[in-house]
């Protein structure tokens, strides 16, 4: 099985979810997820903006999964 790591990136788009669930409020998951969805395509899996991306979708997925959305 291969290893995967988190990468620094990665961590900071969950930290850009956090900050902008705690400013927004959970109405706008959603929104964010979509707005991700269409935005992550434009980069590769390898770069530092496609880790970020990739990680504050994850973010808003698991809010929405956990319940946390309008």
């Amino acid at each position: 099985m291969p290893k995967c790591t988190v990468t620094a990136e990665y961590i900071m788009g969950i930290r850009e979810g956090r900050e902008s669930l705690r400013r927004n409020g959970p109405e706008i998951a959603a929104q964010e997820l979509d707005n991700l969805n269409r935005t992550i395509c434009m980069f590769g899996s390898d770069s530092a903006v496609g880790q970020m991306l990739r990680g504050e979708r994850d973010f808003w997925r698991n809010q929405i999964k956990k319940g946390n959305k309008a």
